[in-house]
């Protein structure tokens, strides 16, 4: 077990869900509060890090376990090529798992022990999302829970820790952000409809058809804009935002996501574009609120 097989477990190109709440709730705190605790900022990065990573390794554990994954080739799958043993992945979870939860007690300790609380429901709804009889992830609801968990639920709760403050402008900042990690699910999912299909899984590209989730992909992606658009016409967002999303959106992504057909083999090059989608639009609202923290 080397470092190459840790950094294949943690599927580096998904760690961008767990990142973007906690950069964009500690700016929008700096922007709406004005409070920003950068040690906070900092250990949140890591502890997201850690459970994002968990996350995907418990997901690979189970499918490994069930036999799901015995179809996929084993550069993508550290556990189908022998790199590792259940064993291993069974003690890095606990480890990451327990790291991360250390620095919640610490920041709950600071702040609020309201934290903790969050910290439980999260690692909980982690193991429900890969474990059970039927998972979370197998289902047409796994892009909706891991957009209301981690959009919603991880943005709002980091804008809590950096400033105290908890009410309907911190939901609001935070929908458009539960989209893209639901999109980011989404990519995934279509990717491996023709394995999920063989596998038995009901996932919502299988229940809406390819043709339907690549329409509803472009749709998620549309309303990105739109919504950042709606936040500042009720004073959420300053205007600066919405020029920034204007002048930094990658439209031709929605060109580019047409041109090829979505499958396993394509699957790498979905993900790396639903990451730079997030990437330069979470970039652009930044930009944004830290001018206007500026000026």
């Amino acid at each position: 077990m080397g470092f190459k097989t840790i950094i294949k477990l943690m599927d580096i190109k998904t760690l961008v869900a767990g990142l973007v709440p906690v950069i964009l709730g500690s700016i929008y705190s700096k922007y709406a509060f004005g409070k920003l605790n950068i040690f906070y900022l900092i250990l949140l990065v890591i502890a997201m890090i850690l459970i994002q990573s968990a996350t995907n390794m418990i997901n690979d554990y189970f499918d490994f376990k069930r036999g799901a994954d015995s179809n996929k080739s084993g550069d993508e799958k550290a556990l189908v090529s022998g790199e590792i043993t259940p064993k291993q992945v069974l003690i890095i979870i606990f480890s990451y798992q327990f790291i991360a939860f250390m620095i919640g007690v610490f920041i709950a300790s600071q702040t609020s022990y309201y934290i903790l609380l969050v910290a439980i429901i999260g690692g909980l709804t982690s193991i429900l999302y890969a474990f059970g009889p039927l998972p979370i992830l197998y289902t047409p609801i796994s892009e909706i829970v891991s957009g209301v968990t981690m959009g919603i639920g991880i943005t709002t709760t980091v804008i809590y820790i950096q400033s105290g403050i908890f009410n309907l402008s911190t939901i609001l900042v935070a929908v458009p952000t539960a989209l893209f990690i639901g999109t980011i699910l989404l990519t995934n999912n279509l990717s491996d409809i023709k394995e999920d299909r063989e596998a038995g899984r009901k996932t919502l590209p299988i229940i809406i058809g390819r043709k339907n989730a690549e329409k509803l992909w472009i749709f998620n992606i549309i309303m990105l804009p739109v919504l950042t658009l709606e936040l500042v016409l009720i004073h959420i967002y300053p205007m600066v935002v919405l020029m920034s999303i204007v002048l930094l959106f990658p439209y031709k992504s929605i060109l580019s996501f047409l041109s090829y057909e979505k499958n396993i083999i394509t699957k790498g090059r979905s993900m790396g574009l639903i990451g730079k989608v997030g990437l330069k639009y979470h970039l652009a609202v930044v930009i944004g609120l830290l001018t206007a923290i500026i000026l």
